[in-house]
């Protein structure tokens, strides 16, 4: 299959959707946005057949994105919190992220009333999930050399940002528009273990890139891909102590990765931190049940756009490392046995220039371990032809 396929979204949806009835214009709009399935490629898959047992966690990841966005839209915040930071959670970390499930779960029957308000977010990040396993197929096809690989990469991003009803700006974006909007930090607050779940899978999607780049050899990569998935594992062995304590961004967690291919690295940040924005709204009471598709869309289209809460590229690099590796779950390569000492308290919130990128103070949380100093550094792309065109 050589070609985008599109197909509608099903008509059931959209008519759930038109009979919500609300009152203002963005709310009351009819649902135009179609979904898209897999680009073609002859690696489509690639990563289930070699390395099921970190494709199949993927799986996992989606229910509990679902079921998230699904109790904080459906129950109040009584009802919520236990629901989501004892009973969801402990049946992820004890059981589902230990057997995932093999195929792709349909989102719309987890979270059936969320999508309804707001399937275009649902579908941006549907999009923004095939970009994210394409490279994966691409990087593990051991058919492919690295000239291959890199052509491959460039074609998909070029399907992905077509799209421009799904695709997320490939301009970084400050940390005002996730942590200093009225309705911040509400999730983080409140659903502090589940917070640090959805950090955790945000490590690992980020962090398997790096070993599928430095490997040298195909055993080599088999090993590190291994190392990679079972260090995510171990942090859920011991939920939540060894969970990100603030969002993991792809230039810490894989730098070599973000060095070769910085336009993608800047997407999926974009994409990780809007999964935190809806949390927020969705979490936050004094945004009202019917104004949340209205805060929801709003957002969206700021991360689609290029203009608004903009931060340089060199801002956004210097503040994923001011941010510290520790507090993001460590390096997804190279890592020693023991688990990073952070240097924040759980949940804390990191201030940024937004010019510079450097670490300005603290809005909430403390910083603890003796002080804030870091002294990584970003690697040079492999090959200066690599840095994909945007």
């Amino acid at each position: 299959m050589n070609n985008a396929h599109t197909r509608r979204a099903p008509l059931a949806l959209a008519i759930g959707f038109a009979a919500i009835g609300f009152a203002a214009p963005l709310q009351a709009q009819w649902v135009t946005t179609t979904e898209q399935f897999y680009p073609g490629g002859s690696f489509n898959w690639r990563f289930l057949t070699v390395y099921p047992d970190a494709a199949k966690l993927f799986n996992a990841f989606d229910y509990g994105h679902a079921i998230l966005y699904e109790v904080l839209y459906t129950k109040p915040t009584a009802a919520a919190v236990p629901r989501l930071e004892t009973r969801e959670f402990n049946f992820l970390t004890q059981k589902l992220l230990i057997n995932p499930p093999r195929l792709p779960l349909a989102e719309e029957a987890i979270m059936p009333a969320y999508a309804r308000v707001a399937p275009e977010a649902k579908m941006m990040f549907e999009w923004a999930h095939i970009l994210h396993r394409q490279i994966y197929d691409i990087w593990s096809d051991g058919r492919l050399d690295e000239t291959a690989k890199d052509a491959e990469t460039q074609r998909i991003l070029d399907t992905y940002l077509s799209r421009r009803d799904l695709a997320f700006s490939t301009k970084p974006k400050s940390m005002k528009l996730m942590q200093e909007m009225p309705y911040s930090l509400a999730f983080r607050k409140d659903y502090p273990k589940f917070n640090g779940l959805i950090w955790a899978y945000h490590w690992l999607q980020v962090g398997l890139y790096e070993p599928l780049l430095v490997a040298k050899t195909p055993e080599e990569r088999d090993r590190m891909v291994r190392a990679t998935t079972d260090r995510f594992r171990a942090m859920i062995d011991s939920a939540p102590e060894h969970m990100p304590r603030v969002m993991p961004m792809t230039a810490a967690i894989a730098p070599q990765f973000a060095a070769r291919y910085p336009t993608i690295a800047i997407i999926f940040d974009n994409l990780h931190s809007m999964h935190d924005v809806i949390s927020d709204i969705l979490a936050n009471p004094s945004v009202p049940r019917n104004a949340k598709r209205t805060e929801i869309m709003l957002a969206a289209r700021r991360y689609r756009d290029d203009t608004s809460y903009v931060m340089p590229d060199s801002a956004w690099r210097t503040m994923s490392i001011e941010m510290g590796v520790e507090n993001q779950g460590g390096p997804a390569v190279g890592f020693t046995a023991a688990f990073p000492t952070p240097t924040v308290t759980r949940g804390a919130v990191m201030q940024h220039d937004d010019v510079t990128g450097r670490h300005i103070g603290m809005g909430w949380g403390e910083m603890i371990g003796g002080g804030h100093e870091h002294h990584m550094h970003m690697p040079a792309p492999a090959k200066p032809d690599t840095v994909l065109r945007h």
